[in-house]
């Protein structure tokens, strides 16, 4: 946790969230400002836990899919297959039907949803250049 302290300012907060924070801080006899700020942390703590879970089963999809392209070749040549725990839980040619009927199911999660080919062509992305004047 950082040392320095700063000012923050919320504007648009529910009135009876303020309230609730106000009451805990009175009961425990701290300021409002400790008790958000205790909040906050505890809050970014579980979203990078949840993060780092999410990115373990990523890289571990992304793994699988490595070591099952030749299987998955045979079946599911040019389409895209959406991996979750080892396993192909749905596919399609189109992406965005496929990411569509995935994260409705699912929710907005990290899902690998790679197109099955042969091998990977490189992606080449033009750096832009800086005008000088």
């Amino acid at each position: 946790m950082a040392t320095g302290v700063t000012t923050l300012y919320l504007r648009g907060m529910s009135t009876e969230l303020v309230r609730e924070a106000k009451a805990k801080a009175a009961r425990r006899g701290g300021t409002l400002a400790s008790v958000v700020s205790e909040a906050l942390a505890r809050s970014l703590e579980e979203d990078d836990a949840r993060t780092g879970e999410a990115d373990r089963e990523l890289r571990a999809s992304e793994r699988w899919y490595a070591r099952q392209r030749p299987s998955l070749l045979k079946r599911y040549r040019g389409q895209y297959v959406a991996i979750r725990n080892e396993a192909v839980i749905d596919h399609d040619a189109d992406f965005a039907a496929l990411a569509a009927r995935v994260f409705a199911r699912l929710g907005a999660r990290p899902i690998f949803m790679p197109r099955v080919v042969e091998r990977e062509e490189p992606v080449r992305m033009r750096s832009p250049r800086i005008a000088r004047a």
